[in-house]
């Protein structure tokens, strides 16, 4: 028995990873046959492991159909991205009263890893460092259930979107955002991370939701005071 929910748990972890990689894309309809004959494994560990990641609403199920990556909805977008906001402007105070310079160089590794990855186009890997770049920070609360709480809010953003059509000028923009925010924690200034953080969000949305929505109307959002 434990045996098999180890399996199904490796399952579930290489299905995400495949989705991080856009191996798998928003809207895809996943045979499990398919992809136990790919992850080299039974079918059991498969339907298992689609089953929790339907639950989780990464996929959906229908019946006679089976499974897809389900497509993030703008209601969906607005409810995760909120909570992103809330949990890293409620802790920010913390982690900044948390911080030494051991924790601050491992901040600023991430940040430099983002860097490192620009490319000529704008990949899925970039997202991951992203939020690598922000865990390290929140990793600072010393909270492991929080760390895992925003990872799985982080992913369940990006690993239902497609990003083809994001240009290069938002990454470039992210390289100053992350600076700035890198730069207020160094000063220690809680205040100007909590607002930097939260510009972070709001840009990222105004540049993602044109093209995750085109035909929905869209209003630019203003940062909140």
């Amino acid at each position: 028995m434990k045996r098999n929910k180890n399996l199904t748990l490796k399952v579930y972890h290489r299905i995400l990873e495949l989705m991080s990689k856009y191996e798998i894309v928003p809207g895809q309809r996943l045979v499990f046959v398919d992809l136990a004959r790919q992850l080299q494994v039974s079918r059991t560990p498969v339907n298992n492991a689609l089953s929790i990641l339907a639950q989780e609403g990464y996929l959906d199920f229908r019946p006679h159909q089976g499974y897809s990556v389900r497509n993030l909805s703008r209601n969906e977008a607005e409810d995760l991205y909120e909570i992103r906001d809330v949990l890293e402007t409620g802790f920010m105070s913390q982690a900044i009263d948390n911080l030494t310079d051991d924790n601050l160089k491992k901040i600023e590794q991430h940040k430099v890893s983002f860097e490192k990855a620009i490319s000529h186009r704008v990949h899925r890997g970039l997202f991951v460092l992203d939020t690598e770049f922000h865990l390290a920070i929140l990793d600072l609360i010393g909270n492991e259930m929080l760390s895992s709480r925003y990872k799985e809010i982080c992913q369940k953003i990006f690993l239902r979107i497609r990003i083809e059509q994001l240009g290069m000028e938002r990454v470039e923009a992210i390289i100053q955002e992350h600076n700035q925010l890198y730069e207020a924690i160094c000063n220690r200034d809680k205040k100007g991370a909590r607002d930097m953080v939260l510009q972070h969000h709001e840009n990222s949305r105004n540049s993602l939701y044109p093209i995750l929505f085109p035909d929905e109307p869209h209003t630019r959002i203003e940062l909140r005071n």
